[in-house]
């Protein structure tokens, strides 16, 4: 009888879906130097900086690699690759003079580097980031928010709001498009900032800046809605803001994890992984940043910085020569379907956020009446685009807000009469003037 039981159990678990694990792996690494920065383009391409003036490359996933620079008198603290060819690194100089900031470039993916120092006083960078070949953005302290318009040669002031904390010293700075960005930092024990831009990084305006007396250190930005910021410090330990009406509102959140994190990494948009340093553990979050789970490293390394190139493949590293790789494996024992086309669907509108025209795209799959209307925050309909019956097929709608206030707006779609259950799906759209 039991011997039947137990054949029962294991025959219902063929019956599901087995998933392998996912996971990080501590993998081969050229040096025992303190590691500070990675960019990845790819599952295979990737360079890492660190201490003495370090940079690695490898072409082959981590497998190998090949150190392509090396200075004792510098520490290149941020790395960024535009393209296979084109990259940037950072590279301060604290204990040689002149002291302060040198930006290297390549223009041969990292064979040969040319170093400008960034001539603006005992500055240091603490984030690079590039739009184009041309138009970047290096953030750091004392008062480092500056922009390059001709590829890294010359730097000059962004334009900040009049807040008392848009001075203090930016950590990270990222784009969602080619206008839409955030940066964040602070100073501990003081103020948390996060700036946003919607103008291509012209001017930038604090959006946070009471939330929190912890410094924040970097971001994810989901969409051009959803962004999470995370920090903290040894004392109160890891905090988060959380925007999900493009940066109109936040919400502060104390995780009641002891220490902070310097690095967010977002597999997919709702798989997400926080190294914490010195404390030899991750965050891990299944749901997009609501809820975190301490889980160790491999080996019980000190990972400080992670990135995910695409959602299979993720690499982190840190103090001692650390570098770490995500290894994901998916289903093992069953055939993925394959996902057909919805039958109905609501796209993002694009661009978003806009001013004052933005483009909303949706798919029925069979003849039916079809409303879609634009609501304000508060219930109150603003406009009906369609009202008709349609055929079968995708159909893209053209809004034009000139005229409203900025403000998040809602979107809906209804399709089906009342005399049947209707297919009815809303998403929220921002128009910033």
């Amino acid at each position: 009888m039991h011997k039947i039981i137990l054949f029962i159990f294991f025959l219902t678990l063929l019956n599901y879906k087995v998933l392998s694990q996912n996971f990080w792996e501590k993998i081969n690494s050229p040096t025992s130097k303190s590691l500070n920065s990675l960019s990845f383009l790819d599952s295979l391409n990737g360079w890492v900086t660190g201490d003495s003036g370090l940079i690695i490359h490898t072409s082959n996933g981590g497998l190998d690699w090949e150190t392509q620079y090396s200075n004792d008198s510098l520490n290149v603290v941020s790395v960024f690759f535009l393209n296979d060819e084109l990259g940037w690194a950072a590279a301060s100089s604290q204990f040689y003079a002149p002291y302060g900031t040198y930006i290297m470039k390549t223009t041969n993916g990292g064979i040969t580097w040319t170093s400008e120092f960034l001539r603006i006083g005992e500055a240091y960078v603490n984030s690079l980031y590039f739009l184009d070949s041309l138009i970047g953005f290096a953030v750091g302290y004392p008062q480092v928010f500056h922009r390059t318009t001709d590829g890294g040669l010359t730097w000059t002031p962004v334009q900040l709001d009049s807040s008392i904390a848009a001075s203090y010293p930016p950590y990270s700075i990222k784009f969602y498009s080619p206008q839409y960005g955030y940066a964040c930092g602070g100073v501990r024990d003081i103020k948390g900032v996060v700036w946003r831009t919607t103008n291509g990084g012209l001017s930038w305006k604090t959006v946070v800046d009471t939330l929190t007396f912890e410094t924040l250190f970097d971001l994810n930005i989901f969409d051009s809605l959803h962004v999470i910021v995370m920090g903290g410090d040894p004392e109160y330990g890891t905090s988060q803001v959380v925007t999900t009406d493009g940066g109109e509102t936040w919400e502060y959140t104390a995780l009641g994890v002891f220490y902070f994190p310097f690095s967010i990494g977002f597999r997919t948009d709702i798989e997400g992984w926080v190294p914490m340093g010195e404390q030899r553990k991750f965050l891990y979050t299944s749901n997009s940043g609501e809820n975190w789970t301490e889980v160790t490293t491999p080996d019980s390394t000190d990972v400080l910085r992670i990135c995910f190139p695409d959602s299979s493949h993720g690499f982190g590293i840190g103090r001692n020569g650390t570098i770490v790789k995500y290894i994901y494996r998916g289903p093992t024992n069953v055939v993925e379907e394959e996902e057909g086309i919805p039958d109905f669907y609501l796209l993002q509108n694009y661009p978003n956020p806009f001013n004052p025209t933005t483009n909303i795209i949706f798919r029925i799959s069979e003849l039916g009446l079809v409303t879609l209307k634009v609501y304000d925050v508060l219930g109150n309909e603003i406009s009906t685009l369609v009202n008709e019956e349609k055929s079968e097929g995708s159909y893209t709608v053209t809004f034009d807000a000139s005229g409203l206030p900025s403000g998040v707006y809602f979107y809906t779609l209804k399709v089906g009469n009342s005399k049947e259950q209707p297919f009815v799906t809303s998403k929220k759209m921002l128009i910033l003037k």
